[in-house]
């Protein structure tokens, strides 16, 4: 496919977000470093926040909007309903872009036929030694399982998550019940249209602070091995990303401003 570069907005970018006022001002000091020859958007959908995730979003002079139906179904829902962009790009609030993502992105779509949706390897950039090795294995563990069992249907994640507006729109798009596992039921949908690709090869760094090795990580194992095979949650009831780093990571202040890029 042939990607048109000069059309109002290329890309549009969606932020959903729920009380990441210590997260939120890295994440849009990443996007500000993108390299583009083109125009792109962005929107944080602000899901009932009683912090400085608003106020804080708006400063960047990026779009804000409010969803009251609080899941992050809910919020990348209306983000995507707003978003104007040929390709939507789904990413959290701790999401670290690096500078070439959308170039690399747009390169996906120009050389592999008939792709609707594609997302990257995530890195860790605030993990100690022993998750990262981890994470390698898991990863890999999670392509193989994405491309084998779910046959190509699952392997994008809301960390980083593109796929075209005008395929997204043929489907039911984002399910607005689903506080996890959005991504996932999204990629199957948009599968019926074309193809869905986690590459590997495209990186992109992202926190960890939603990785504990706890019971909540338990049942995010289980949700996506049964959203891959039945299509459906094993529950759907997990820990706001604010409620685990108040839990977990009362320091992540000082570890973003370590890793600051």
């Amino acid at each position: 496919m042939k990607v048109n570069s000069n059309q109002k907005n290329l890309f549009s970018i969606v932020i959903p977000a729920y009380n990441e006022e210590k997260t939120i001002a890295s994440c849009l000091d990443c996007i500000k470093k993108l390299k583009a020859d083109f125009a792109f958007e962005v929107i944080v959908v602000d899901n009932n926040s009683s912090d400085n995730t608003s106020s804080i979003a708006e400063s960047y002079g990026v779009k804000v909007i409010l969803e009251t139906k609080q899941g992050v179904g809910a919020a990348r829902k209306k983000g995507t309903e707003e978003a104007v962009g040929f390709f939507v790009l789904h990413i959290d609030a701790d999401t670290h872009l690096p500078e070439n993502y959308l170039e690399e992105v747009i390169k996906r779509f120009e050389s592999i036929d008939d792709l609707v949706c594609v997302g990257g390897q995530m890195f860790f950039y605030d993990a100690p030694l022993w998750k990262d090795i981890a994470r390698i294995f898991i990863h890999h563990f999670l392509w193989f399982f994405a491309v084998i069992i779910s046959r190509k249907s699952q392997g994008p994640m809301g960390n980083n998550m593109t796929f075209r507006k005008d395929v997204y729109d043929l489907t039911t798009g984002f399910n607005s019940d689903l506080r996890f596992g959005e991504d996932m039921d999204l990629s199957k949908k948009l599968a019926e249209f074309g193809k869905v690709r986690l590459d590997m090869s495209l990186k992109c760094p992202v926190s960890s602070r939603r990785y504990k090795v706890n019971k909540s990580l338990f049942d995010y194992s289980m949700n996506f091995f049964k959203m891959s095979t039945k299509g459906e949650l094993h529950k759907n009831e997990l820990p706001p990303a604010s409620e685990v780093v108040k839990r977990h990571f009362p320091k992540l202040k000082n570890i973003l401003k370590i890793n600051k890029p």
